[in-house]
């Protein structure tokens, strides 16, 4: 017995002039045949008839039909049941067409038929595996199209998994889903460097000269520190004496000393918020040019680097609740250290693109909403010492600390990443709440005689009615 339901919508597309006819099922749970009733007027429009590979379709004509032309008869198959019911069976994927004449040579009835692959089973696996889906899956040609609604982005990716077990290649899986409820991300970060720098220099310049009064030089003996690490004495304190006696002979030495000791604290916390399986990207910094190519008359080309804090993550929500993570973060800083030089011809100024110092962190993880992640370990450690002296006379117990001049530099540096994503969702305006809500500046005469430069800041009770705040909001200059 036909689906009375599912006969009417197929005849009042007919009727309606629609070019396609969709098998209706002949029984209640029948999926291998289907029922079409064509109207009178069919024979003068050519009708789509899609079937699956193994299934078959019942066509009723209104009149007695006497012959029919299938050009592909390897595709699919057309009998005559009876004069008025005409059997298709879709044979193997492809395209043919079919022509339905009655005792007098007259077309009845035009048919393109296309035959995909069968998909029913992988559409029942799909929804079998994935409770609360809906998914739709249609073949053409080899590769088959999913359509429908999932719960999140997890499910449509285990959807296209199972989808691609069926086919020859990967790309052959058209992914049409649509999420019922996107979830939203939002991903806090703390970034936290301590970078601590020491640098010593003590050295001894001699400079020793021995003269024949009025005469000439017999000898000149000189030795100055380097400073080889640090390229040059970095301030500190310098001394002098000499003595020079009356036959000519001088002596004079230089004592330079200079210690160091730095401590820098770098803090960002970039907030981010994006749709689950979506990408975002934060950058706090700046960008510099670094030249790319020259042309014939001299005009150089530059293209720009970020450096600074960056951020980028792509959260995926789980059907479980729980949030998988793909995030990268990076702690960039100009310079000198690599750079290269580049002069711009004879007398010119050199060009100097700098170099960056890098801290990049990259990580695949799924942790529930709310829970933290820190990322530590980013220990760098180096130390270097050079040593000048004047050989042979650097190991003399005592003195030998005259004749040497030590330059030394040691760093440590530790990066430490503090990761906790939320889900969220939006919220009402009058929920937010922004620094300068309920701000009026201060008069000339309040600025100038009471050094203010807010009046005051809750001027608008209804600016913040109704609100409970804990700790320090907003920006007052007292």
């Amino acid at each position: 017995m036909i689906r009375k339901a599912a006969l009417l919508q197929v005849l009042a597309g007919l009727l309606a002039g629609g070019g396609m006819l969709m098998p209706v099922a002949s029984h209640a749970g029948d999926e291998t045949t289907s029922v079409i009733k064509v109207d009178p007027g069919a024979a003068a429009r050519t009708q789509l008839l899609a079937l699956p590979e193994g299934r078959s379709a019942v066509i009723d004509l209104p009149v007695d039909a006497r012959d029919v032309l299938v050009t592909n008869p390897q595709i699919a198959e057309a009998v005559l049941r009876t004069p008025r019911r005409i059997f298709v069976l879709g044979l193997k994927s492809g395209v043919t067409d079919a022509v339905f004449f009655d005792g007098a040579g007259r077309r009845l009835l035009s048919l393109n038929i296309r035959v995909d692959q069968n998909t029913s089973a992988l559409a029942d696996t799909i929804n079998r595996v994935i409770p609360g889906s809906q998914v739709k899956v249609e073949g053409i040609n080899d590769s088959v199209i999913l359509s429908g609604t999932v719960q999140n982005a997890g499910d449509a990716d285990r959807a296209v998994q199972i989808a691609k077990a069926t086919v020859t290649k990967p790309e052959q899986v058209l992914n049409m889903l649509s999420i019922a409820g996107k979830d939203q991300v939002m991903l806090k970060v703390r970034i936290v460097e301590m970078d601590r720098q020491v640098i010593k220099q003590l050295g001894v310049n001699w400079n020793a000269v021995i003269n024949q009064a009025g005469g000439a030089t017999i000898a000149a003996i000189t030795t100055a520190s380097t400073y080889g690490i640090n390229s040059n004495i970095l301030g500190g304190i310098s001394g002098a004496v000499g003595k020079t006696w009356s036959n000519g002979t001088s002596i004079t030495a230089d004592i330079q000393a200079f210690e160091r000791v730095g401590l820098t604290r770098t803090l960002a916390e970039p907030n981010l918020t994006a749709i689950s399986g979506e990408a975002a990207k934060f950058l706090v910094g700046g960008e510099f040019p670094v030249p790319t190519g020259e042309d014939t008359t001299g005009k150089v080309s530059v293209e720009f680097k970020p450096f600074g804090i960056g951020l980028g993550f792509t959260p995926v929500v789980l059907s479980s609740g729980r949030i998988s993570l793909k995030m990268s973060t990076e702690v960039s800083e100009l310079s000198n250290v690599g750079s290269f030089n580049l002069s711009t011809g004879a007398g010119g100024a050199t060009l100097v693109v700098p170099a960056l110092t890098v801290r990049r962190a990259e990580t695949t993880v799924e942790m529930p909403s709310g829970g933290s992640l820190m990322i530590a370990g980013l220990l760098q450690d180096k130390s270097e010492q050079d040593l000048d002296s004047l050989p042979g006379v650097k190991d003399l117990p005592i003195l030998g600390a005259l004749f040497r001049s030590r330059d030394y530099l040691a760093g440590q540096t530790e990066l430490v990443i503090i990761v906790t994503p939320y889900l969220v969702s939006p919220t009402s305006p009058s929920e937010l709440q922004t620094p300068v809500d309920g701000l009026e500046m201060a008069a000339d005469i309040d600025t100038i005689l009471l050094g203010r430069l807010n009046k005051s800041y809750n001027h608008e009770p209804e600016a913040t009615s109704g609100r409970t705040y804990q700790g320090p909001y907003g920006y007052v200059v007292e």
